[in-house]
């Protein structure tokens, strides 16, 4: 397969011209003339990192017990990963990886003691876990759980050769992996880390080598790589996962089902907060090309000048740097929607990527309209909003907006910069969850808490003058369709009742199973209690319609009501009613009434 050699490895992908060109010149101006907005736009992003997970109860009873009585989890990461896992500055083990794990820890409960290992065989008999395991390179009686973080495989050659030919090229490898199909064993040569791998390509040691998108991007902005070029591979993606060396299914079980819920959104933010604190190398040539044309300048000055001058601007813009870099970093790492809004001019810029959400026709102008709309009347922003914006699909996306406005002389906003972060899968989950939660499993209705909790919001807003009724409704002679036919057919006849119930009522009362076989209805704004018992009648004809065999019936109690009375009174008077239907004999209707004397 024949590739196309990329430009040499700058910090923007180049399919995004316009953000690219945006970041670029933001951060060119930033070192020159204004430090302050690196500082501003860095700071947006750190403030972007902070979502809260929700706390689950996902956890069986059993899982629990397993947590309670483990002390440890003893966790092992591979040298040479980074931001996916390494030893920051105060040797402390960090990256994506652990990232993810002390998410784990914060949703379980489980404890666990990070260990860095430089290889497979430094790795101990009592270590329970191995993470960031890449799929594709994991012993073949590894257990794995679901991948956590997948990345693209990535080319990188020095500038100097020919990526069309690479059959008796020099390749850089770990040393302990695997070859790749068609490399050599006389054309390789091994080094201690991906950094060393890189370092050797740079230098013309080696060729080129692979590796995965996060750590590339990672070294070569760290050592600021002059003579590599970096081409994305049309390969199966890279995917990390946690490797398990004991046969614990409990803790096997445990780990999955709380990565299970760590959503695309949140591992965003994770790696957000992992390269936000990331610390760029400061070297001489980095400050060479930063400086260039000043440095000419002082030349042309006396020696000494320049010589102060270079150690006066490290010393002043150490901290810009590092800021400036975890701006680079995000940039390269994440696929973020950019924005820019200017408050006197009405115009909005968005970053590149954003057409993959909005297209460039209708629906990208009906989504420019409304983020024009939101930001021009929400002058004063909270640092995060959540806006709902049309997809290209057809859809309604959810966003959450981390902005940030510009101020200026006169301490008005300017300019609001930001960010869109699409938190619709989230949202929808969160949705359906609810949903589920709400609902009674085997009739299809609301289930007893959710229905005694809609009933109290329409009796505590319900006008004065309205009348509603309460039905309640108990299966005649249930127990015997257990006896006689088995439970199986006893769930089939519930399931019945429940559909004939939505079919015969209106989409606006509110229909509950609130018990093994008894049933509620809520009726708003009711002419008579003639209508009412036209519906009832009406359930028991089609209950007939069930069973040739079995003649069922539900016996049933009203009560109608047009004063500001509680739900427990309301449900007693309903629940005497349908005790005297029950006492008429089967298939029985009767009612009460809970009127104010001024009603009638």
């Amino acid at each position: 397969m024949r590739v196309k050699l990329s430009c040499p490895f700058h910090l923007f992908n180049t399919k995004n011209a316009l953000e690219n060109n945006l970041v670029e010149n933001i951060m060119k101006y930033s070192l020159r003339k204004n430090k302050s907005i690196i500082f501003i736009i860095s700071f947006l992003f750190i403030l972007g990192t902070a979502f809260p997970t929700e706390a689950m109860e996902f956890l069986t009873e059993e899982e629990k017990a397993y947590i309670a009585d483990r002390t440890v989890i003893k966790a092992a990461f591979m040298q040479g990963a980074a931001p996916i896992s390494f030893v920051n500055s105060n040797n402390e083990v960090s990256g994506i990886s652990k990232r993810v794990l002390d998410e784990v820890s914060s949703m379980t409960g489980l404890v666990f003691k990070y260990t860095l290992c430089g290889s497979a065989e430094e790795i101990t008999s009592d270590t329970d876990i191995v993470c960031a395991i890449p799929k594709n390179y994991a012993p073949k009686n590894m257990k794995l759980s679901k991948p956590f973080l997948k990345s693209e495989t990535i080319l990188y050659i020095n500038s100097s050769v020919d990526p069309d030919s690479l059959d008796d090229k020099i390749y850089a490898a770990i040393g302990g992996s695997d070859l790749p199909n068609r490399i050599k064993e006389e054309n390789t040569i091994y080094f201690n880390t991906r950094e060393d791998c890189l370092d050797a390509v740079e230098k013309g040691k080696a060729d080129y080598g692979y590796g995965n998108a996060y750590s590339v991007a990672y070294y070569s902005i760290q050592n600021n790589y002059k003579n590599i070029v970096t081409i994305p591979m049309e390969m199966e993606p890279r995917e990390y996962c946690v490797g398990f060396l004991n046969d614990d299914e409990m803790l096997f079980s445990i780990i999955n089902k709380a990565m299970s819920l760590i959503d695309e959104a949140r591992l965003q933010t994770l790696i957000l907060d992992v390269a936000s604190n990331i610390e760029r190398k400061i070297t001489l040539n980095m400050v060479m090309d930063a400086y260039g044309k000043e440095i000419i300048a002082i030349i042309g000055v006396t020696i000494i000048i320049l010589l102060y001058s270079v150690i006066s601007n490290i010393r002043a813009n150490k901290r810009l740097s590092i800021e400036n870099k975890r701006y680079e970093v995000l940039s390269i790492i994440s696929n973020e929607f950019l924005y820019e809004y200017n408050m006197k001019s009405k115009r909005l810029i968005l970053s590149e990527n954003c057409t993959q959400l909005f297209g460039k026709g209708e629906v990208f102008y009906e989504a420019d309209a409304i983020l024009k709309n939101f930001l021009s009347n929400n002058e004063i922003l909270d640092i995060s909003d959540i806006i709902r914006l049309p997809l290209i699909n057809g859809e309604m996306g959810v966003f959450k907006l981390i902005s940030l406005s510009i101020y200026n002389s006169f301490g008005k906003t300017d300019t609001i910069i930001g960010k869109l972060i699409d938190i619709s899968t989230e949202v929808a989950e969160k949705e359906k969850l609810l949903t589920r939660s709400q609902i009674d499993g085997l009739s299809g209705l609301y289930n007893s808490s959710t229905t005694k909790e809609y009933i109290i919001e329409r009796i505590n807003s319900r006008e004065s003058n309205v009348i509603d009724a309460f039905i309640l409704m108990d299966c005649d002679d249930f127990k015997e369709i257990n006896d006689t036919h088995g439970h199986l057919a006893g769930d089939k006849f519930l399931e019945y009742l429940g559909r004939t119930l939505e079919q015969t009522f209106r989409k606006t009362d509110i229909i509950g199973r609130i018990g093994g076989d008894e049933f509620c209805v809520y009726l708003k704004n009711v002419s008579s209690i003639e209508v009412v018992k036209e519906k009832c009648n009406e359930v028991n004809l089609q209950l007939k319609e069930f069973s040739e065999e079995e003649n069922v019936s539900v016996s049933i109690g009203v009560v109608l009501v047009n004063d500001n009375v509680s739900y427990e009174t309301m449900f007693k008077q309903a629940d005497d009613a349908l005790y005297q239907a029950k006492r008429n004999g089967k298939g029985q209707f009767s009612y009460n009434c809970l009127y104010r004397s001024d009603k009638g």
